[in-house]
């Protein structure tokens, strides 16, 4: 029987699967074997994407019906989780806190409880960033708001994309290289 986790796992990888290949798929009992084998093996599920990506784009579009879960089992052997290499909860907090001392950053920008554990490091870059951009003067923030324009032209056909979105998006970057936040 599977616990609340191994089905929001599963449920996670099928609604990703179906995403990134573009047809319904659905998951065999020979892939829920192999979804087993990388959850009890404490493969997150960013790691479990990361590798249905690489395996999925070798396939032309059109091929990737045929695209099975199974085929990711080699991934097991050829990435097998080391626990002593695995880099735990503590060092992730301990990372994120010598940002904040570094960038004398108030502490509570740590703090997201409430937010799932894949995404933890995410909200946290998110607030760092946030709290940055808001401190910053002004002419600092125009400086960087003119740089992230000149990207955004270089880089995209602005008739293609959410151009809001994107400068936010760019001002991260640059704010992470500025600041170095990695």
């Amino acid at each position: 029987m599977e616990t609340d986790k191994e089905t929001a796992y599963f449920e996670e990888i099928s609604h990703y699967l179906k995403e990134i290949s573009g047809f319904n798929l659905s998951i065999s009992a020979k892939d829920r074997e192999v979804l087993f084998k990388f959850f009890n093996n404490g493969y997150s599920t960013k790691q479990v994407k990361s590798f249905i990506k690489k395996e999925v784009l070798k396939y032309p579009p059109d091929k990737r019906k045929k695209f099975k879960i199974s085929y990711l089992e080699k991934y097991l052997k050829k990435y097998p989780k080391n626990k002593k290499r695995e880099i735990t909860v503590t060092d992730q907090y301990n990372k994120w806190k010598d940002i904040v001392s570094r960038l004398k950053i108030p502490e509570s920008v740590l703090l997201v409880e409430n937010t799932p554990e894949d995404l933890k490091d995410i909200a946290i870059q998110k607030n760092i960033l946030n709290y940055i951009w808001k401190n910053l003067p002004e002419k600092e923030k125009e400086k960087i708001k003119k740089e992230a324009v000149q990207k955004l032209r270089k880089r995209f056909i602005l008739s293609n994309i959410d151009q809001k979105s994107v400068l936010k998006s760019i001002i991260r970057e640059i704010l992470r290289e500025k600041y170095n936040i990695k």
